[in-house]
């Protein structure tokens, strides 16, 4: 996992966001299989992300409501 890491990290920025888009995919995948796992997981790492930009939880889920109402 490391190693992955660090070639992430030796990409430009051009190539982090290819990367991602290419495994955007694969994750929405991961999610509709283990949706309750990986709530578990990633609850605190991000949390810990919108508490640095000052955003709650609860406020998400009013944005997403309020995008899904459109």
């Amino acid at each position: 996992m490391n190693e992955l890491v660090k070639q992430y990290n030796s990409l430009n920025n051009k190539e982090k966001i290819e990367f991602i888009k290419e495994i955007i995919p694969s994750v929405e995948t991961l999610m509709k299989e283990n949706k309750e796992e990986l709530m578990k997981e990633f609850y605190p790492v991000i949390n810990a992300l919108l508490e640095g930009y000052g955003i709650t939880m609860q406020e998400v889920m009013l944005m997403l409501q309020m995008f899904s109402n459109k």
